[in-house]
C-alpha cells in the first residue's frame, strides 16, 4: 500500500480560530492526504493556556492531526509579550520536528499561514530540511493590515521587519496562497509575479450547517424567545473596533420603526463601549447578547429577517475580503447589508451593499429589506446561497487547493 503524502500546517492561532484549517485538514484527509495543524496551546480568545504539557498531539479524525505547543509567555494584547510569543512559537515548531515526523509523518508539504509572517521563517527552514514544499498562506496581509487597520506607522521598527520577512517569503515559496480573491495586486506592488498567487477563501461545511438545522437544537431561551417575537435584524460576531460596531450602532439609529428590533450577539473589546452607547442614547428595540458557540450561528441566522456587517479599509480593502460572517449571513438565505466601500461578497451576491461613509444607506436598506415580498427574499436567497456552493464550500476550496499542490 502506498503511503499517504503529508501536510503540515503551521498557524499560531488555529487553537482560537480554527475553522479554516480543521476543515481543509479534513478535506485534504478526505482525498488521501495526512495533515498536521501545528499551532499554539495557548488560546488567543480565551488568554489561557489549553494543556499543560508542551507538546500534546490530538487526533481530530481519520489522518487528521492538531499538534498543541505550549508558547510563552502568556499575553493579553498586543505588545512585546504577544511578539514574544509568536516568536518562542516558532522556536518550538523547530525544536519539535523530529517528533511531529514520527507521530505524522515527513511532510511533503508544508503551510505557513499568516496571521504574523514569522511563521514563514520557520515553514521555509523546515521545508529545506525535509524537502517539502513551502506554501506561504496569508489570511491578512501583515504589515500592511497593521499600518492601514490599526494605524501602526509604516516606519515603525516591527513592521519594517516583517515587511522583510513578509518579502523573503513572497522570493521563497513554491506558492502564495491568499484568501482575498485580487490580493495578487499586493504582489505586483512590491514587485513580485503573481504567477505563484492562488485564491483559497475562508469557506463555509454546508453539509455541517443543514445538520444543524435539522437537528432540533435550541438557543438560549433569552435569544430564542427575542429573535421568535420580533422582526429582528442581527449582527454576529465579534464586537471589536475593526468590524465597525459604532456605524451599525449610528445606523440602527436612523431606522427609526417600532416593529423593527436588533440583536448583537458576540463578545469583544468594544462591547463595554457599544453597551453604554445604547444605554446612554437610549436607542430603542437593540439587545446585546453574549457570544455563543459556533453551532448556534445557524440557528440564530434562520431566525433572522436580515443581516448587517459593517468594515472599514484603506488600501488593504482593494484586494477583496474572506470573511466566515459573511459565508454564513448569505447561506442562511436572508438579505445581508454589509458596509464597504470595496468590491466583496456581498455585492457579488446581488444583496444589499451599502457607503462605509454613510449609516443613513445601511439604515435605508434595513427597512426596503422590511417591505420585500416573499418572491422577492426568495430570489435574494437563491443568489447568495448559489455563490457560496460555487465559491465557498469547503468541499470545493478543498479541491482546488489539492490540485495547487499537486501542481508544484
Amino acid at each position: 500500500m502506498t503511503q499517504s503524502k503529508v501536510i503540515w500546517i503551521i498557524n499560531n492561532y488555529a487553537s482560537h480560530l480554527e475553522t479554516r484549517h480543521l476543515e481543509l485538514a479534513r478535506q485534504f484527509a478526505e482525498n488521501g492526504y495526512t495533515t498536521a495543524v501545528i499551532t499554539s496551546s495557548y488560546h488567543h480568545g480565551r488568554r489561557e493556556y489549553m494543556y499543560a504539557g508542551e507538546y500534546v498531539l490530538q487526533k481530530r479524525a481519520e489522518n487528521v492531526f492538531f499538534v498543541y505547543l505550549k508558547a510563552k509567555p502568556e499575553y493579553a494584547g498586543n505588545g512585546a509579550k504577544r511578539v514574544l510569543n509568536m516568536l518562542n512559537f516558532c522556536r518550538i515548531v523547530e525544536k519539535h520536528q523530529e517528533q511531529l515526523c514520527r507521530d505524522t509523518g515527513k511532510p511533503d508539504f508544508i503551510i505557513g499561514s499568516s496571521a504574523h509572517p514569522f511563521v514563514w521563517e520557520t515553514a521555509y527552514r523546515l521545508a529545506k530540511k525535509h524537502n517539502a514544499k513551502f506554501i506561504a498562506e496569508f489570511r491578512d496581509i501583515w504589515p500592511l493590515s497593521l499600518v492601514q487597520i490599526q494605524g501602526v506607522s509604516p516606519t515603525h521598527p516591527f513592521v519594517l521587519l516583517m515587511s522583510a520577512v513578509e518579502k523573503r517569503a513572497y522570493k521563497r515559496a513554491d506558492a502564495i496562497v491568499g484568501t482575498m480573491p485580487f490580493a495578487y495586486k499586493h504582489l505586483e506592488d512590491l514587485g513580485y509575479s503573481t504567477e505563484k498567487y492562488y485564491w483559497m477563501p475562508n469557506g463555509i461545511n454546508t453539509e455541517n450547517v443543514d445538520n444543524i438545522l435539522q437537528s432540533g437544537q435550541k438557543l438560549s431561551p433569552e435569544l430564542e424567545d427575542y429573535l421568535s417575537a420580533h422582526w429582528c435584524c442581527v449582527y454576529v460576531g465579534s464586537i471589536v473596533k475593526s468590524e465597525c460596531m459604532d456605524y451599525i450602532i449610528d445606523a440602527w439609529k436612523l431606522v427609526g420603526q417600532e416593529d423593527l428590533y436588533m440583536a448583537i450577539v458576540g463578545e469583544g473589546a468594544e462591547r463595554d463601549h457599544i453597551q453604554q452607547r445604547i444605554d446612554e442614547e437610549q436607542i430603542p428595540n437593540i439587545i446585546m447578547f453574549p457570544a455563543v458557540k459556533p453551532d448556534e450561528v445557524p440557528l440564530i441566522l434562520a431566525k433572522a429577517k436580515c443581516c448587517t456587517a459593517a468594515l472599514g479599509f484603506g488600501k488593504v480593502g482593494e484586494f477583496g475580503l474572506s470573511k466566515y460572517k459573511l459565508n454564513d449571513y448569505l447561506y442562511s438565505g436572508k438579505p445581508t447589508v454589509f458596509a464597504c466601500d470595496e468590491p466583496n461578497i456581498v455585492r457579488d451576491a446581488g444583496h444589499f451593499s451599502v457607503s462605509a461613509e454613510d449609516p443613513q444607506e445601511m439604515a435605508d436598506a434595513i427597512v426596503r429589506i422590511s417591505t420585500l415580498s416573499e418572491e422577492e427574499l426568495e430570489e435574494l436567497k437563491e443568489k447568495g446561497q448559489a455563490l457560496i456552493r460555487k465559491d465557498y464550500a469547503v468541499d470545493t476550496i478543498g479541491r482546488k487547493y489539492i490540485e495547487m499542490l499537486e501542481s508544484l
